[in-house]
């Protein structure tokens, strides 16, 4: 019979994260941010950049065979400055178009072209909106199967080449020890060395964790948090050092998303990385999602990691093929 394949996990400095970098624009909706970010990333990596032009059904009210040949050809016309941009910097860029749900057209496209980083902007309507699944951009943070950075919607601080906007200088990769934060991690590692940053690693005590452990009295639900929180910190530092990243640790204390924000203010954090859980109905109204609070309220881009993509375990993991998968054996 057909023997498993078997696959060997590598991790190192030599890995590049992102090969293949996906821009989903919305109609006229081009926030430059966004572009410049995944024009530096993409230059930065050596990556191929698609630039997909969506004509949003939910944005326009149309159904796909509605949609008119002068609305196509608008939201065709929206790529070419981008291309150009791409095209000026020597970059290998992949131009396309297509109508319908954009989370699902997105997540098409990503699994078609074995997309590696969704590049995409900052999420505009209101909390209740997206405590209630209404927004598009929640949706795909959530629930597409791709690392996604988020981009507020500001000028980049520095032009693309030269002194480029993906050169971080310091990353903050909160945890809490779930395996979507273990990623994210690895993710901000990756990152740390490529751009020889500081790694700032972040263990908060939730206050809001003694709800969630009921028959346990304050000063032992700490305890126990404290315990975690330094062992995850010291795994942390063991683990940058390894690839001579420089880290900072802190634990703290409080409500994780003020603790965050803090926190990257306070330190001129410009990237966060971190796991989002993917909270849904009455938990996710009472307590909303950490990441989304982050996301909202940050000044800096946010590379979030959802449950789906932690499952998969995609990047920094290379996965190297020991055995031809069509080798036979005989048992």
């Amino acid at each position: 019979m057909s023997s498993p394949r078997r696959l060997e996990v590598r991790e190192g400095p030599d890995i590049n994260l992102y090969n293949q970098i996906l821009i989903p624009l919305y109609g006229t909706d081009v926030v430059d941010s966004v572009v410049q970010y995944s024009l530096s990333l993409a230059e930065t990596y050596d990556a191929a950049l698609h630039v997909l032009s969506i004509q949003d059904e939910d944005r326009t009210g149309l159904e796909s065979d509605q949609i008119t040949t002068q609305e196509e050809w608008d939201t065709a016309a929206v790529i070419e400055p981008v291309v150009d941009q791409a095209h000026s910097l020597g970059l290998n860029v992949i131009p396309a178009v297509d109508s319908g749900h954009s989370p699902g057209v997105i997540r098409q496209y990503a699994e078609e072209n074995d997309i590696d980083l969704l590049v995409h902007q900052k999420p505009k309507q209101t909390r209740l909106a997206r405590v209630l699944r209404r927004d598009v951009s929640s949706h795909i943070i959530q629930n597409v199967p791709l690392p996604v950075l988020t981009i507020p919607d500001r000028d980049p601080s520095d032009p693309v080449g030269g002194s480029s906007t993906s050169q971080f200088t310091d990353i903050l990769v909160p945890t809490d020890g779930y395996d979507e934060a273990s990623v994210a991690f690895k993710h901000g590692l990756q990152i740390a060395k490529r751009h020889n940053a500081t790694l700032h690693g972040l263990f908060v005590v939730d206050e809001q964790s003694y709800s969630s452990r009921p028959g346990y009295t304050w000063g032992e639900v700490t305890d126990s948090w404290e315990q975690r929180g330094t062992r995850l910190l010291e795994d942390i530092t063991e683990k940058a050092a390894t690839l001579d990243v420089p880290v900072r640790t802190t634990l703290s204390y409080g409500q994780a998303q003020q603790e965050i924000l803090e926190y990257t203010e306070v330190n001129g954090i410009d990237l966060v990385t971190m796991g989002t859980r993917g909270l849904t109905g009455i938990r996710r109204l009472l307590q909303g999602s950490v990441a989304s609070r982050v996301i909202e309220e940050a000044d800096c881009p946010v590379l979030t990691i959802n449950r789906t993509t932690a499952e998969l375990k995609k990047h920094p993991y290379t996965f190297l093929r020991k055995e031809n998968q069509n080798r036979m054996s005989i048992n």
